[in-house]
């Protein structure tokens, strides 16, 4: 039987709609509609300054802008002594944009583990309470690709000779000094696109979601972040490929509010990039320092590639990027970033308060509370980074699938159940 037969059936329309919806549902378990990108770094908004500025908003690990669009004509004419002329009209238009996304989530690896002595958090007249804490440092890297595209064609507008004129130039002799000359060098004049800042957020408990389930601590934030690694791609005569940071091992400022007002704290380190030092006191209040989420920027100082002219060229598009006539590879950026993350996992137990096996007075004291008051809190977010993505939004529908699954069973269940008692006609 043909294939387009067995569709016609109603039995068979009926499970291919179960096993479609089943699919939805089994992706959204396992998170395939993620096809690319770190849910947990997320750019936000993006200022453009040149070659126009515009606020884009993007509220996702990747997206794309229009940075610039441009159009513009060009009039050429050629006259014999008796008045009569030939004259051409060319446009040419071009679109560039950016491309940004964050990809290759890896963890880098364990930095460290630290073990402060007990802590005495409580004494009643019988009982003894201490506080085990560990701290455990693992840093994790991902890299932000900031990519031109762009894309450029030549038109012919219109193209008049007089009748009955007798030579004078061809219509390709007045249309390419147009293109070469004119629209050309107009464009090269505003073709670098300029963005400060991409404001982005990145949410620690998303990143960390593997050794959160595997420490289970109590409290998770951030310790410090940095530049890598810088990379400029497609860079040749006539491209511009700059974004900040750009040096290997600049420390990335957070901040606690989207206007990039209030930093975050961050840890101190034995060196740049090294292994975190954490005081007692820090440990002990670790969720009022470390934030569990922050803002941060980046920057594009100068992106974007010239318009060359080429009369290999088929007409009318004598043009090339200059990428392509120089390079092999689009303009791009390429920042690695380590963003440390420690987890602080505890354990409170008792101690019966016995005089003859109590501690002496003053190792006991070593063991009280450093910070014997709440420092300021600087560890939560004062304008909390959203985390809502086109996946989350359609994670809202979850519930509407769920009815249309449940819905579709019970109507399979109802038609076989028919077919099976009503279907059977007799002799």
């Amino acid at each position: 039987m043909p294939i387009k037969d067995y569709l016609q059936k109603r039995e068979i329309q009926i499970i291919l709609i179960v096993a479609a919806l089943s699919t939805i549902l089994v992706l959204h378990q396992v998170g395939a509609f993620i096809v690319y990108g770190v849910p947990a770094v997320t750019f936000h908004t993006v200022t453009q300054t040149k070659p126009v500025s515009k606020s884009i908003t993007i509220l996702n690990s990747y997206g794309a802008w229009v940075a610039y669009e441009y159009y513009q004509e060009g009039y050429g004419e050629w006259k014999n002594i008796l008045g009569q002329k030939i004259y051409v009209k060319v446009g040419l238009t071009v679109k560039i944009g950016v491309k940004v996304e964050v990809t290759d989530l890896m963890l880098s690896g364990f930095l460290t583990e630290i073990k402060p002595p007990p802590f005495l958090i409580e004494e009643t007249e019988t009982t003894i309470y201490y506080k085990n804490m560990t701290i455990h440092s693992y840093a994790y890297g991902f890299k932000i690709t900031l990519a031109w595209t762009g894309s450029a064609q030549v038109g012919i507008i219109e193209e008049h000779r007089d009748p009955v004129i007798i030579g004078g130039p061809s219509f390709e002799d007045l249309e390419k000094p147009l293109v070469r000359d004119y629209l050309v060098p107009d464009f090269n004049k505003q073709y670098l696109i300029a963005a400060d800042p991409i404001l982005m957020s990145i949410d620690a408990p998303t990143l960390a979601t593997d050794k959160t389930y595997e420490l289970r601590p109590d409290y998770l934030g951030i310790g410090g972040m940095w530049l890598t690694d810088y990379k400029t791609i497609g860079y040749t005569t006539g491209t511009a490929t700059e974004a900040l940071p750009a040096s290997t091992g600049t420390a990335v400022k957070l901040f606690r509010d989207k206007a990039l007002t209030d930093p975050c704290w961050t840890a101190d380190y034995t060196a740049p990039m090294g292994k975190p030092l954490l005081t007692p006191d820090v440990v002990y209040w670790l969720d009022h320092f470390a934030p569990p989420a922050a803002w941060w920027k980046i920057s594009i100082v100068n992106l974007g590639s010239q318009l060359v002219y080429d009369e290999t060229k088929v007409k009318p598009d004598w043009i090339s990027w200059a990428w392509e006539k120089y390079g092999s590879e689009p303009p791009a950026v390429a920042q690695w970033f380590r963003v440390d993350l420690v987890f602080r996992v505890t354990k409170d137990w008792t101690v019966p308060k016995i005089p003859e096996y109590e501690m002496p007075p003053e190792e006991k004291a070593k063991m009280k509370i450093i910070v014997t008051a709440e420092p300021e809190n600087k560890g939560v977010p004062l304008n909390p980074p959203s985390q809502e993505t086109w996946f989350s939004n359609l994670s809202k529908l979850i519930p509407i699938f769920i009815i249309i699954f449940v819905g579709t069973i019970v109507t399979i269940i109802v038609y076989y159940y028919a077919k099976g008692k009503w279907g059977v006609t007799k002799a």
